[in-house]
């Protein structure tokens, strides 16, 4: 059984980590500010609103291989964030100023979701503030699907 990939990579951004429904019918919308989907090699497969280089890249290869978080700091798009939070070789919590970042590893890629606290996302048409928990959320549970594709 060969799994076709139907979705192009934007959609993945737009249908996962920027809009959301979750499994009891919630309509999220703007739930991130900026995401992408970077392969291990440096390649960008899609990104929103932000521009990962070659050397973040290159860095979040050598970040996901430590086993202990011994680097404070990761640059993404320029900007640099705290780690707050490092799962062995599967994902890290950033934090900056105004928001945050989740960054996940898959098999080939890394999905990469930033939130920002002053933007407001929309639960049901409901107002409320960018936030990490749902940011980890939706960049996390993208990694396990892709995972499970074998990305």
């Amino acid at each position: 059984f060969y799994f076709i990939n139907k979705k192009s990579w934007k959609e993945y951004i737009t249908d996962s980590l920027i809009n959301k429904e979750d499994n009891f019918g919630h309509v999220y919308t703007n739930v991130l500010t900026k995401a992408a989907i970077v392969g291990h090699n440096g390649l960008i497969w899609a990104n929103f609103s932000i521009n990962i280089s070659v050397d973040e890249c290159k860095a979040l290869k050598s970040f996901f291989a430590q086993n202990v978080n011994s680097i404070p700091s990761i640059f993404l798009g320029g900007k640099k964030y705290n780690v707050i939070y490092y799962e062995q070789g599967a994902f890290a919590y950033l934090k900056i100023t105004d928001g945050g970042a989740t960054v996940a590893k898959t098999n080939q890629a890394y999905i990469i979701g930033v939130y920002n606290t002053l933007n407001k996302l929309k639960k049901d048409g409901i107002e409320q503030a960018q936030c990490i928990g749902i940011c980890n959320t939706v960049v996390e549970d993208l990694s396990l699907q892709l995972k499970q594709q074998g990305y």
